[in-house]
């Protein structure tokens, strides 16, 4: 009965520390297996080092015969802890890395501080060790602290200083205050080193967790830069390749321009304007190429879309060079709402999109469009009757200076496509060779 309320209150106390610190070393093992820091790699052999001490504590509170090897045990995890968490403070700090020797010399040190603990000159000893173990855990307090532009900074590092510090303050202290066995100050004493250790814990939860979220922002930034010079590589690639052409043509133009005699009045006029042309061309291929590379705002205002399709729709049957025998069907639902467009991008979008389904059908078919509501959205679609596309193909529509087309420069469903997207909707393209193309535009409208 003695030996029981004796020993309830600190075999309690050690069995619930060696389970929580046991807990808490396989949570730390489970992040570092995805973060793997360096500070946090000592800082998990110091958690692990103060499960060992707190669980040969446990085992001396069990089996009291075995009371010299458990404490010197004890003594070797603490100290070993204390100098894995200044090691971890200094790789934080200045990226410091333990070497073989560092560890060498580090374990025999703690087996000195250990035999001076136990065997070697008793309890002035064991207060100058627990004093200069508590003077390494504030020193490795102030390495944490944030201090100067080269530290890179991160949510928790001032929590974890400020808990180390007064936990290196709290071993100094205990050490001209010893508590007795199953007193409240023994308890009063054990329950602020585990709060300490339990906020120590979170702080470095948070910086692990704050330091792997930095990194994936940086990879992501990385990954994005590298996006971009591949698509402006493709970029500048795509307008060489259309460049090329017209410039050989104007270029060949010239050349022949150049042999008065060899030219007729007729043959010079020709000449002359196969060279308007082409300059022609080029400007368009130059304004695409700008409009892609720097699109304008999308300035939305409320708007009718249906009057945007009847005005896309006479201009489609007034271009009587491309359009002569297209027959324009249009179908605009009463009850579409209007919604919030740039009326001026708009007519842009519909008119490249339906432009295409006229070149696709070379200028003889029927082109409807067709405005409706879908769900939240509302539905812009153009249909041709003209060969279709393949499903190869209609995976790559969308990319720039990709075409089917002979004298296509394959910008105008990209700047579609992106104006679109700038609206908060999507693109739809539903075709198949022999039975036409449908392409939907899709625009979200808030608030109905």
């Amino acid at each position: 009965m003695i030996w029981r309320d004796a020993l309830s209150v600190p075999l309690m106390l050690a069995f619930v520390s060696t389970l929580a610190f046991a807990i808490q070393l396989l949570i730390f093992a489970y992040l570092y297996s995805s973060h793997h820091v360096r500070f946090f790699q000592y800082l998990l052999w110091a958690w692990g080092a103060y499960t060992i001490s707190k669980g040969a504590k446990l085992l001396d509170t069990l089996v009291p015969s075995f009371d010299a090897l458990t404490l010197f045990l004890s003594g070797v995890a603490t100290v070993g802890a204390v100098g894995f968490t200044l090691a971890a403070a200094l790789a934080h700090r200045w990226n410091y890395r333990l070497r073989e020797r560092d560890l060498v010399g580090g374990a025999a040190l703690a087996v000195l501080l250990a035999l001076a603990t136990t065997g070697w000159g008793g309890e002035e000893n064991t207060h100058l060790v627990g004093m200069g173990l508590g003077a390494l855990q504030v020193l490795a307090g102030i390495l944490f602290w944030p201090m100067g532009p080269r530290l890179e900074r991160c949510r928790g590092e001032r929590l974890l200083a400020a808990v180390l510090a007064l936990w290196g303050l709290h071993r100094i202290a205990v050490q001209f205050v010893p508590p007795e066995p199953a007193t409240a100050t023994y308890l009063a004493v054990h329950t602020v080193f585990v709060g300490l250790y339990f906020l120590a814990t979170f702080a470095v939860i948070i910086m692990v967790l704050e330091r792997g979220r930095s990194e994936s922002e940086r990879l992501h930034a990385r990954l994005r830069e590298a996006e971009r010079l591949a698509t402006a590589g493709e970029l500048a690639a795509g307008m060489a390749h259309e460049i090329r052409n017209p410039l050989a043509a104007i270029v060949n133009a010239t050349a022949l321009l150049t042999d008065e005699a060899g030219l007729t009045p007729d043959e010079r006029t020709t000449t002359l304007a196969a060279v308007r042309i082409e300059a022609r061309r080029l400007n368009r291929i130059l304004s695409d190429f700008l409009q892609l590379a720097r699109p304008k705002e999308a300035r939305r205002t409320p708007g009718d879309i249906g009057a945007v399709v009847e005005h896309v729709s006479a201009l489609i049957r007034d271009d009587r060079s491309r359009a002569s025998r297209v027959d324009v069907k249009v179908a605009v639902d009463p009850r579409v709402p209007r919604f919030a467009f740039d009326r001026d991008q708009m007519i842009q979008v519909l008119w490249n999109v339906a432009l295409n389904g006229v070149e696709a059908m070379n200028g003889r078919g029927r082109l409807s469009l067709e405005v409706a509501r879908r769900d939240a959205d509302v539905a812009l679609a153009v249909s041709d009757t003209g060969r279709g596309i393949s499903p190869e193909h209609a995976r790559r529509v969308f990319e720039p200076f990709y075409s089917g087309k002979a004298n296509g420069n394959g910008l105008g469903l990209t700047i579609a496509e992106r104006i679109v997207a700038a609206h908060g909707g999507r693109i739809e393209v539903d075709s198949a060779p022999g039975r036409g193309t449908r392409v939907t535009l899709l625009f979200p409208v808030e608030g109905i």
